[in-house]
């Protein structure tokens, strides 16, 4: 083997080991709303991919355009563009999405940025599925509003615990019968 080889090797190895770290870390540490500590938002990392793709979509965009020296400036210019709107919609979806899962509800909003309060009465559906080994929750409710995402990343205890306590009786948790971890409602 060459010493390139070795060292492509050993600069991605290190890369998969720092990128999982981050992973790791964003999920110990979930990202809370300063203003608001039960809403969980997305992690900081998606954030940071973001604005690095407005950063290098932004660069490319300034060469691409201004250069009259490409051979193809066309296929350039459309790179530029597509990374830069890619980083424009990662910093919308960090910027618009955050769950709060409550007693009774969960209170969302989408990565589009439109708001719902799910009460847990009005859920129709609700299903948990392994997809690519991670634990993935989608609720549906009777008006058609649906949420789904990954509970090893958020919290969705009390949301899990109503579930469990439909499953167990046949009907939902009323006001009275909610204590969950704790907390009267």
């Amino acid at each position: 083997m060459s010493a390139a080889v070795i060292l492509k090797f050993v600069i991605m190895s290190c890369a998969a080991l720092f990128i999982a770290g981050i992973v790791w870390w964003a999920r110990k540490h979930p990202n809370r709303s300063k203003q608001y500590p039960e809403q969980v938002r997305m992690p900081k990392v998606v954030a940071f991919i973001g604005w690095l793709f407005v950063c290098v979509g932004a660069i490319m965009a300034l060469v691409a355009f201004t250069s009259d020296d490409a051979d193809d400036p066309i296929a350039f210019r459309i790179a530029s563009v597509a990374i830069l709107v890619g980083g424009v919609a990662f910093v919308m979806m960090y910027r618009n999405f955050y769950v709060a899962p409550r007693a009774h509800e969960v209170a969302f909003r989408s990565i589009l940025g439109r708001e719902h309060v799910l009460a847990y009465s009005d859920i129709a559906y609700h299903r948990v599925v392994a997809t690519n080994g991670q634990p993935i929750l989608t609720v549906k409710s009777a008006d058609g509003v649906k949420l789904s995402l990954n509970i090893r990343t958020f919290d969705m205890s009390p949301l899990l615990h109503a579930i469990d306590f439909h499953e167990a009786t046949g009907r939902w948790p009323g006001r009275a019968e909610a204590r969950i971890d704790g907390l009267e409602a």
